[in-house]
């Protein structure tokens, strides 16, 4: 879902409803806890993102980036970090273990084509996933 519009609302009853381009109105029928989604430009990047770690703020930069992104974390995450990044389609198509040196990691992504992207960094008492995107 690149550069699409549209929006979401929770209703009374907790029901999460998220819509896309072209879409009149926000309203739907279900019954339960479920999350009703309408349209055809929708991806569960936002509940993969919603899984955070909040104990280790984490910040990157540059983002847009043209070949290296860095992540530093507030605190350790562990000696190792595994990353993954995957399409807008979630096929993983990079995924390397990264050595956490001075709570910082820096991973050279210059071979993937400008696009968004899905970043998951995972380690045994960290989560944590966001968007990037490749000039």
């Amino acid at each position: 879902m690149i550069s699409a519009q549209g929006g979401g609302v929770v209703t009374n009853s907790g029901i999460t409803v998220n819509y896309s381009v072209g879409q009149q109105s926000v309203t739907g029928t279900s019954s339960g806890t479920y999350v009703v989604q309408q349209g055809f430009q929708q991806n569960n990047w936002s509940k993969i993102i919603n899984k955070n770690t909040d104990s280790i703020q984490t910040t990157l930069f540059p983002n847009p980036f043209i070949e290296y992104i860095t992540f530093r974390f507030s605190s350790s995450p562990g000696t190792k970090v595994n990353a993954m990044v995957f399409d807008i389609l979630g096929r993983l198509i990079h995924s390397q273990v990264v050595v956490n040196e001075n709570n910082e990691i820096k991973l050279n992504l210059s071979r993937l084509s400008s696009a968004e992207y899905l970043i998951r960094l995972t380690s045994s008492n960290y989560e944590y996933a966001t968007t990037i995107i490749k000039e």
